[in-house]
Parts: C-alpha cells; structure tokens; sequence
C-alpha cells in the first residue's frame, strides 16, 4: 500500500529536479514520455545510514523497520480549494463548498493522475506539494473559523496573496457538508509570499506558523496545560542531555509557551531537533540538487535526489507536525 504513496513523493521530488538542474520548464515539457523507476524508499540498509549520528548516539533517531513502515495505510489525497481572507471570498463561496462531495484525487485504490510525460509528473508533483496531511483536531494549526475571523489575521500576523487567498492552506472536503482547513502541506513551509503578492513555490516559507501556535496556546483550557506541555516537549524535548535545556517547557504556562513562539519570526521555525527558544530558518528547496545534506540541522545525508529526497520528506512529515 505504501507504494502509491511512495510514487506521490516521487512525483513531488520530480519537479525539484528540473528546478535544481536548471531545466527549463517548457523543455522538461517537451519529452513525449517519462517513466521513472520507482526506487524503494524504506530500504532498511540504507534508513541506518541516513543520518549523521549525534556525538551521543542514544539521541539518534531510530526508524521503524520496512517491514511495518510498508503496512501503514496510505493517506488519500483530496481535491482542494483556496482559503480566502475575509472579505475576499466569492458570493456564496462557503454555501458551495458545503454542497460539495468529497473527492479522491490520488490513493492506493485506483485513483490518480495520468503519469506518461514530465509536464504531468511536474504537474503532480505540485499536487504533492500542495496535498495537506493536517485536518481539524488534533493536527489542526489553524482551523475554518480562524481564517474567517479578522481576530485570528491581526493577532497572528497572517498576510494574503493578491488574489485575496492564504498561501499553503487549503479547504478540503472529506465529507460532505464540512469544511476543513488542510494544513501542515510542503507548501505550508516552502511557499514565500513576495512584497506583491505573487508567491514563489519552493522558497524559503514566510507563513507565521509559531505566531499561529502562539494563539492557540492562549486559548487553552486549564486542563488541557498538559497536553500542551507534553506536545511541545515531544517535540523539542533532548532527555539524552543532562540537565535538558528543553526541560522548562515541563513547568510552563500556556501563556508563557504561548510568548516564546510568538517570538519568533517569519521564515523561521520551532521544530523537532530545534525548539522555541533555539528556532531555525525554515530552508529552500530550490537548488536542492546540490546540497550535500537535507533539513536546516544538516544531520541527514543527500545521497541521491530521488531517494533521500523522498526519505525526508517522509519522516518530516509525521515528526514535524
């Protein structure tokens, strides 16, 4: 089942690779046909060596064996639609949605594009890139009442495209009759909104994403001050170093967690092996092709585009978000 999902992040790295080469977009349009082969992505041999180990090894990540990794289910993606500023949404925009079936763009069941020419792997590598793997609950970063409330936009600082959208947010509908706000996608990181509203895909991502935390953390309940606690704790947490420097987060309040990601800038993230108080640049892809290592910590090798390409951004996903 994994293969299918597999093929979407190789058809995600796809498009990277004309960028990173410096092929020009009409000409990697011209070829006929393309068929890549399909490498394995969680060969166990090759998932030991990934990473350069910490000077203390018992820190080091160690990743579930291929044999479990191919049995997870593979995670559908859905059509999508832009999230709108408010006041910017079509008439009627909301009322549509909610009519709306849910649709399957590409599972392990049969559903996907049609793959025979690198315009159409460019193409869906971009609806890769795109895909969210957040809904509302527990994964939500923002949810459909934020983005419709100027509060949420003021408080965190949000900015939209000329065209009056969210950059690396989308509606899905996976049910008919709810609107969710897909979230934590490649583009909610690597999509750069510019000075005129026109965004760059790939580039480093200037989305406020721990201001965004920030006013989730300040609408805590009291009793749920634990689970904030321990969720960025899991995160950020290092129990290999003696003392923790990441040990605070433990005694924290949620308006004291709230203020430390509110702190930080866009363009820049608290993320798992960084933390709020050590935050790191959100990196670039453009220009991946030549880079020797992977994530801004640089503790995973680049020894392929296809395959240690496609390995991180498998990982970084579940562990990121």
């Amino acid at each position: 089942m994994r293969a299918a999902w597999v093929k979407n992040l190789v058809a995600f790295v796809w498009p990277l690779m004309s960028v990173a080469t410096g092929i020009p977009a009409g000409r990697a349009q011209e070829a006929d046909e393309l068929h890549p082969v399909i490498p394995r992505t969680w060969d166990d041999a090759a998932m030991a060596t990934l990473e350069v180990p910490l000077s203390n090894p018992i820190g080091s990540p160690k990743h579930v064996p291929a044999e479990y990794y191919y049995k997870i289910p593979v995670r559908p993606i859905y059509k999508s639609y832009p999230v709108y500023a408010p006041g910017h949404e079509p008439p009627g925009y909301q009322d549509w949605l909610k009519q709306l079936q849910p649709q399957v763009i590409w599972d392990d069941a049969g559903h996907r594009p049609r793959l025979e020419t690198g315009a159409e792997w460019i193409k869906a590598g971009e609806i890769v890139f795109d895909a969210p793997t957040g809904y509302q609950g527990a994964r939500a970063v923002i949810t459909a009442s934020d983005v419709r409330d100027p509060q949420w936009w003021a408080s965190v600082g949000a900015q939209f495209a000329k065209d009056g959208t969210l950059p690396g947010y989308r509606y899905v509908i996976r049910k008919k009759g709810q609107v969710e706000v897909g979230s934590l996608s490649c583009a909610s990181c690597h999509t750069r909104l510019m000075p005129d509203g026109t965004l760059i895909k790939g580039a480093q991502g200037n989305f406020p994403f721990d201001r965004a935390l920030g006013f989730i953390y300040r609408a805590v309940p009291p009793q749920a001050l634990q689970s904030v606690r321990l969720g960025n704790y899991r995160l950020y947490g290092t129990p290999w170093l003696n003392p923790d420097p990441q040990a605070r987060l433990l005694q924290m309040s949620s308006d004291e967690i709230a203020s430390a990601h509110e702190a930080i800038p866009s363009g820049v993230q608290a993320r798992h092996r960084a933390s709020p108080f050590y935050p790191v640049q959100v990196p670039d892809l453009i220009g991946v092709k030549d880079r020797h290592y992977l994530d801004r910590t640089g503790l995973q090798q680049h020894r392929g585009i296809v395959p240690d390409a496609v390995r991180s951004a498998q990982p970084g996903r579940r562990r990121s978000c």
